[in-house]
């Protein structure tokens, strides 16, 4: 699958939102995050699966833990996970979903452990051998924060800088390991703990889970990737992953 330009540019415009609207998003709109999905599925050999009103399940006390408001769609992220990939793939495919929204003017949130995953678990169909990793919030936003994401998105919101992300280099990096970099920076993280590493040694680019985070590191790792990999676009290198080791090479 060919990555998007748009996706690279929605990079910058991605932040967490909470609050949504009380409608659900058009039919058009809809049917293209359907489409994706289905093309993500293929690819991916995940059971990505989309609800148009997700209000019962994300929004409300209950649901979310009150982190949630209005009436959002929900994408369930879901999966074998007897694939030693699988949480990596989750967090890879899935943000290639949420720069697709927010491309298309949506608002999204990455929701890990602040969901009823029973009851989502419930409203989709999987079958005993899968998984729901984790679900992501998509909607109609109000175009400027309320007090209240305001607030709850300065909480651990700085990023690493770019030495912070490259921690290792022999020498000076080529422009698409530059531009891999700079994008993978702007990756979410759960708790924003930002637990992946690069490095960048005898002309080869390795990234790797850094540490342990929440058991999302994987996730966190498959996120950070889609990004470098959007960004070494930009910079003229057409990549893919390798699995070697405990991360991944990018060839």
């Amino acid at each position: 699958m060919k990555l998007k330009n748009s996706w690279f540019r929605a990079i910058d415009l991605r932040t967490s939102r909470r609050t949504y609207k009380n409608q659900i998003m058009d039919g058009s709109k809809i049917e293209q995050i359907k489409a994706l999905i289905a093309v993500l599925n293929e690819e991916s050999g995940l059971r990505i699966q989309f609800t148009a009103d997700g209000r019962r399940l994300l929004s409300g006390f209950r649901a979310s833990y009150g982190m949630i408001s209005g009436r959002p769609s929900m994408i369930a992220m879901a999966g074998n996970p007897a694939d030693p990939e699988f949480k990596r793939k989750v967090g890879f495919y899935g943000e290639l979903l949420v720069l697709e929204c927010v491309s298309l003017g949506l608002g999204t949130c990455w929701l890990g452990g602040t969901f009823d995953r029973e009851e989502c678990r419930k409203a989709i169909a999987l079958d005993e051998t899968e998984e729901l990793a984790c679900v992501i919030a998509v909607g109609l936003v109000p175009e400027k924060k309320t007090v209240r994401e305001t607030v709850i998105s300065q909480v651990g919101k700085s990023k690493p800088s770019f030495d912070e992300l490259l921690a290792e280099k022999d020498s000076t990096p080529p422009l698409w390991v530059a531009r891999g970099i700079e994008a993978a920076r702007f990756a979410p993280s759960a708790a924003n703990k930002k637990p992946s590493a690069y490095r960048f040694l005898q002309d080869q680019l390795f990234v790797y889970a850094s540490k342990k985070n929440h058991d999302a590191e994987e996730i966190d790792l498959g996120i950070s990737m889609a990004h470098f990999q959007l960004g070494a676009m930009q910079g003229l290198k057409e990549g893919a992953w390798v699995k070697k080791d405990n991360g991944y090479l990018f060839v």
